[in-house]
């Protein structure tokens, strides 16, 4: 064999992340399950409107639109505002990945690549005066620099060529924009690397769909919560999603992306499902659950030759290790396991 099997890496990564429940909720999540070991860490892509207090919202001025106007809600109050900037100074400490949505959740496939840099210099405004722009204390901003937001999503993952005239030219390392068969291993392309989402067929569905939750409430329910099929759903997706992980953990070992948002979609049946599947899988052996971040520091510091061997599968391949069943029906937090490194 060309090369020692790789672990399998999971990336798991919320968008639109405005509502301080859930920041709250995941950032509790996660140090429930790396309290003893190294389990988990998340990426959060982040909408630069969510640093802009609503009293505050004409410091933006997008591209095409009004001065002051957002596709999504700005950050509310004032206090709102200090909230989320504390709770994602904590998460970026303990390790997790803040990376870009943008700003004002625009669709950006017909932009130029001056749009595209008016959109992010505002989002490198709103991040780095955070404090000054809603008049509160200099020490209520971040304590982490512009420089570690190395990855980005586009907004509907609409992108133009604008996007990546500016995306090249060293703002970034890494996005998420593209989607791939599910077993694909990232690429990289001018210094980019291409963390794509995949397609994945539904459990008991003849469909296939992307592997975000969003893409999972069209192809269950056209777009509309049903809760008459709420428990169905959740089932649907964790039974796809574990399906989408046996078949690269005894396969190739291409990287899962698993994508959500911090909308409460089908009445939290998907957040309950994403709970439950990352209880159940991120104490694994050999496997990592990594920030997107964390991923392509891994994927650098390969050599060519390792890469290639991975992308082709050509190593020893693994059975598939057995899951608790008492994880997958229970909200319980996952048994104490012996710490792992990466």
């Amino acid at each position: 064999m060309a090369a020692e099997r790789p672990p399998q890496y999971i990336a798991i990564a919320f968008d639109n992340c405005t509502e301080l429940e859930r920041w709250q909720e995941w950032s509790d999540f996660a140090a429930n399950m790396n309290r003893d070991g190294d389990r988990v860490h998340f990426t959060f892509f982040v909408s630069g409107v969510n640093f802009i207090a609503d009293p505050n919202k004409a410091i933006y001025q997008p591209p095409h639109e009004r001065r002051g106007y957002s596709r999504i809600n700005f950050g509310g109050p004032l206090e709102d505002v200090r909230s989320r900037v504390i709770v994602m100074n904590e998460l970026r400490q303990r390790g997790h990945d803040i990376a870009s949505h943008a700003v004002g959740h625009f669709d950006g496939r017909h932009w130029s690549a001056a749009d595209w840099k008016r959109e992010f210099d505002a989002f490198d405004q709103a991040f780095s005066h955070a404090a000054a722009n809603n008049g509160l204390p200099a020490d209520a901003g971040f304590n982490f620099p512009l420089a570690d937001i190395v990855g980005f999503r586009a907004p509907y993952l609409e992108t133009s060529p604008g996007l990546y005239a500016v995306m090249n030219a060293g703002r970034f390392r890494y996005h998420t924009n593209g989607d791939a068969e599910s077993d694909a291993w990232p690429v990289k392309e001018n210094n980019l690397w291409r963390f794509s989402l995949a397609n994945i067929r539904v459990a008991g569905m003849r469909r296939k769909t992307l592997s975000m939750d969003y893409n999972f409430l069209v192809a269950q329910s056209m777009g509309v919560d049903n809760p008459k099929h709420r428990d169905l759903f959740r089932q649907q997706m964790l039974d796809t999603y574990l399906d989408y992980f046996k078949g690269n953990y005894t396969g190739n070992r291409a990287p899962l992306h698993i994508g959500h948002h911090f909308t409460d979609y089908q009445r939290g049946a998907y957040r309950e499902a994403l709970k439950t599947f990352a209880r159940a899988i991120c104490a694994l052996p050999e496997v990592r659950c990594v920030s997107y971040r964390a991923l392509a520091d891994i994927l650098d510091k390969q050599n060519p030759e390792t890469l290639a061997a991975w992308q082709k599968g050509d190593f020893p391949h693994a059975e598939m290790p057995k899951i608790d069943p008492g994880v997958l029906t229970s909200e319980a937090p996952v048994a104490a396991a012996a710490p792992k490194g990466r």
